[in-house]
């Protein structure tokens, strides 16, 4: 055995021996098994139902809803299932727009995100100036605003701000405010402040800047929150409903959450092109969940106190 293998040995965390299966610790683990499928079918039923409803024609739907049915596709042949979402397309001139005018929204809104609240939380946790502990406790403070309550005074700081008056200033008065968030401010300081600072006393030593520094060397180190940060951002955009409803008022405008309002009430009302209009929204962010939900759990720990 090599020297780097002793000292391997050496260092490696003792092996736990594992419990005997005894007829308690199996009902226990039966129990909590069972328990957890009956959440998760809890759960993820509605979410079921939605998308096997969207394959359906609307009499189908309403006629299978006291019977078991209802949880399974009319036929079984694939094409017959996406009837309604071609019917979704051709009723809705403006829904594959609105579809991109998400994407775009949410893509602006992440990067500009990352970019001045990483800023901020750096300044907050590294930066020594006065007035620097002051800021902290007024980003900390917002937090507990709701952020209901910043609505309409947003919309009429925009209004005076000219940023009403067209449709250009629509998409900049509607973005601007979703680029500063006290709680990502703050999880980003939170996450610096745990960073050794030896790391940047090194790069100051070999003549890097501020900016260098933060660029070349915290950045890198700090994938996870960034990663996180840009989770919760998307989320939060993809989901954005009030808002968005109230700066847009012309369809070709509206980011999907906003348009599903006008597939909700469109007249005759087909509740399969509903369900598939709700499917096609929840489509990403159930990938993204599915793929970064370690992100979200890591996220969640980071937002604490240091």
């Amino acid at each position: 055995m090599s020297q780097a293998q002793v000292q391997a040995a050496a260092f490696a965390p003792p092996k736990k021996n594992k419990k005997p299966w005894t007829a308690a610790r199996i009902a226990l683990s039966i129990v909590k098994w069972v328990g957890l499928t009956l959440l998760c079918v809890l759960f993820l039923f509605p979410i079921w139902w939605m998308i096997v409803s969207s394959f359906k024609p609307q009499t189908l739907i309403y006629e299978q809803l006291d019977s078991f049915m209802t949880f399974l596709p009319s036929t079984w042949n694939v094409l017959e299932w996406f009837t309604s979402y071609g019917n979704l397309f051709n009723s809705f001139d403006y829904f594959g727009t609105a579809i991109l005018n998400s994407i775009l929204y949410c893509g602006i809104t992440v990067f500009g995100v990352l970019l001045i609240n990483s800023f901020a939380g750096y300044a907050l946790a590294r930066l020594r100036f006065p007035g620097s502990n002051v800021i902290t406790t007024i980003v900390i403070l917002l937090i507990i605003v709701p952020v209901e309550t910043s609505i309409v005074p947003q919309y009429v700081i925009l209004s005076h701000l000219g940023l009403l008056s067209s449709p250009v200033a629509r998409v900049a008065g509607y973005l601007l405010p979703s680029l500063v968030s006290a709680f990502y401010i703050f999880m980003f300081r939170q996450y610096f402040l745990g960073m050794p600072k030896e790391l940047e006393e090194a790069a100051e030593i070999d003549g890097a800047g501020k900016f260098k520094t933060y660029f070349v060397i915290m950045v890198p180190l700090a994938k996870a929150i960034f990663a996180t940060v840009a989770i919760f951002t998307f989320m939060g955009a993809w989901n954005e409903y009030v808002f968005a409803d109230l700066m847009f008022p012309q369809a070709q405008q509206k980011p999907l959450q906003a348009f599903l309002q006008l597939v909700n009430t469109y007249n005759p009302k087909d509740l399969s092109m509903v369900m598939a209009a709700l499917t096609v929204s929840t489509i990403p962010i159930a990938i993204v969940y599915i793929f970064c939900q370690r992100y979200i759990v890591e996220g969640v720990s980071f937002s604490g106190l240091k």
